[in-house]
């Protein structure tokens, strides 16, 4: 009888314990698609003013509208370190489906740098 019982445990135990791996296996996974792609994107460094000017385009590649298109930039030290990472947001609130918009902006930075990184982003996420 107790073997029995214990099967029948074990057998539940399984049952449970694979319906939830099978489920929370979905919810850990994400999917990234591309959403904004980053088009161009320049910058210009005046040592006299220690400003680095920044342009970039980004464009939803998307057949949605995207909310809160943007970018981030990361600029690295000479020793490869993160000196600074600022986020900017397109003028335009959201983009329709195949829309582009620019971002213009300008960082003081002090110090010789080796490596500026431009990220686009979307979302109206507190940044």
């Amino acid at each position: 009888m107790k073997e029995k019982r214990f099967l029948y445990v074990a057998f539940f135990l399984l049952v449970a314990t694979s319906t939830c791996l099978v489920f929370a296996g979905s919810s850990f996974s994400e999917v990234h698609e591309t959403k904004i792609a980053l088009i161009t994107s320049s910058f210009w460094y005046d040592n006299e003013e220690k400003v680095l000017e920044l342009k970039a385009t980004i464009k939803n590649v998307t057949s949605k509208e995207i909310a809160g298109p943007g970018i981030v930039v990361s600029i690295y030290s000479i020793d490869n370190k993160l000196a600074a990472q600022r986020t900017f947001r397109a003028k335009r609130v959201s983009l329709l489906p195949g829309e582009e918009a620019e971002i213009k902006a300008a960082i003081y930075m002090e110090g010789p740098f080796c490596d500026i990184r431009f990220t686009a982003i979307e979302g109206l996420c507190g940044t």
